[in-house]
């Protein structure tokens, strides 16, 4: 899918995929140096691809189809007009062979066509269910939400794999004390050491439920529109690998120099995670396309809903400003209400209602002053991507509620509840600055966020070692020397 010189923007590549009436064929053409397919997984191996490219009957451009196109032929040398190079060393993930291929008049079957969206019926006519073009893209480009939550999967358990190493050292490994004549604490025993480390296992636990859910949701051959999971998994996608990256890197510092090893396995893990906030689309644009999806249903209610939904809207605003304008509300440092899963489903609803509304708001006010569209959206792009990690984290969060709700057992349940508070205080603290902005919450409980966060790390230090095992990661997996 992706070529050279038009990346993520797969509606306007530029191979062509030409029907020719009189051999009943299509003829896969390159048509320039740069419009060559790039990091193709497998290139210099496989036999077959699934090409994707404009798709040309009797002149007319269909738009993005998929067409299997042979490679190699039986003796595993290059087919006519096919021409492959190698991607080169890579920061990771070297066991995978990676090239650019370039077709020149390839010609292959009519039946080679990938025709569940789009169609060349046998009289060498296009035909199509989906009417409207771009109905007809966004549908078959959904067969790449599959992919985007194995990614994501992959960039968890990289995240899981590290924390699991560095937690394991943590326990063995000793450093320091106040004096010479006993034992040197555990570096798990250091309140830093236990900030640095456990909220992220706790986000580990929240982004797993997360994603789980999702996965029975996308499996799911009852629920045929897609549109809004994926919105969602674009979003989870973007904010997990993300995560993952940053968690790797801090368990290697957390390790010293032993995580430099590549025996102590981090450093493969650094390198093989770090393509996935790439991989199966780029994170900035897939935050754009959660962030539209939410504009998408705000202004589907607005136009469905008319009247209703603007007193809905403005009931809600009402709502948050007297929350956000009462000194009891936003200097309210109580434990009971920091630690309720209510504060922290209104605080991270409530960013995403207010960058929802006020992202609409400019987009209005562009397109009202003459602004193209498209343009309208480029000057707002910043907000855009804000919008899409607000609303991938209370996704996230309301998900991972939900799911303890349904545990039997008392104990695993409060423990699951600690997690997930400690997670949504970690994530406000992070945007605590927008909060403030906002007038959500005062410098006082700004600053109690912070030291909750502190305070649950060290609370959940006696289970440190059962949440990491709690990840399943099989022991023939975990051949690091210093997590033994």
């Amino acid at each position: 899918m992706t070529e050279t010189g038009h990346g993520s923007n797969v509606r306007g590549i530029k191979t062509t995929a030409t029907y020719d009436k009189e051999t009943d064929s299509i003829i896969i053409h390159t048509p320039g140096k740069n419009d060559n397919k790039e990091y193709i997984g497998n290139a210099l191996h496989s036999t077959m691809a699934s090409v994707f490219a404009q798709l040309i009957v009797d002149g007319k451009n269909h738009g993005v189809h998929a067409i299997l196109v042979t490679i190699r032929d039986n003796n595993h040398n290059l087919t006519p007009g096919v021409t492959i190079e190698d991607n080169g060393y890579k920061l990771g993930l070297n066991g995978v062979d990676n090239g650019k291929i370039w077709f020149h008049q390839v010609k292959v079957p009519r039946e080679n066509l990938l025709n569940k969206y789009g169609d060349i019926i046998a009289d060498g006519t296009y035909h199509s269910d989906i009417k409207n073009p771009n109905k007809r893209f966004f549908t078959m480009l959904g067969t790449l939400v599959g992919g985007r939550i194995c990614v994501a999967r992959a960039g968890l358990g990289g995240a899981k794999k590290s924390l699991a190493i560095a937690v394991k050292h943590a326990l063995q490994r000793r450093q320091f004390n106040d004096s010479i004549k006993i034992q040197e604490d555990l570096l798990m025993d250091y309140p830093s050491h236990q900030l640095r480390l456990t909220p992220a296992i706790a986000s580990c636990y929240v982004y797993d439920v997360a994603l789980t859910h999702i996965m029975k949701v996308y499996s799911d051959p009852k629920i045929e529109d897609k549109r809004k999971i994926k919105t969602q998994v674009a979003g989870l996608k973007s904010i997990i690998t993300w995560f993952a990256n940053d968690t790797i890197q801090e368990c290697r510092e957390a390790c010293g120099g032993k995580g430099y090893l590549l025996e102590n396995q981090i450093a493969d893990l650094k390198g093989d995670v770090d393509i996935f906030t790439t991989f199966e689309g780029d994170n900035h644009v897939l935050l754009q396309l959660a962030a539209k999806g939410v504009l998408s249903d705000f202004t589907s209610e607005f136009n469905s809903a008319g009247f209703v939904a603007v007193l809905k809207l403005l009931g809600e605003q009402i709502g948050d400003k007297i929350n956000t304008i009462n000194p009891t509300y936003t200097n309210n440092v109580d434990t009971a209400h920091l630690y309720s899963a209510k504060f922290h489903t209104h605080a991270f609803d409530y960013r995403t209602r207010r960058l929802t509304y006020t992202v609409a708001m400019r987009i209005k006010d562009y397109i009202k002053k003459g602004v193209p569209s498209y343009q309208a959206f480029l000057k707002v792009q910043t907000h855009l991507l804000a919008l899409g990690k607000a609303y991938s984290v209370a996704f996230a969060y309301a998900t991972f509620v939900d799911f303890t709700e349904t545990i039997v057992d008392q104990k695993n349940k409060t423990l699951f509840q600690k997690l997930g508070t400690l997670y949504a205080l970690h994530e406000l603290r992070k945007d605590a600055s927008w909060y403030l902005e906002q007038g959500y919450i005062s410098g006082t409980k700004s600053k109690a966020l912070r030291q909750r966060v502190e305070r649950l790390s060290t609370e959940l230090r006696p289970h440190i070692g059962v949440l990491v095992d709690g990840f399943g990661i099989p022991k023939h997996c975990m051949q690091a020397p210093i997590a033994k």
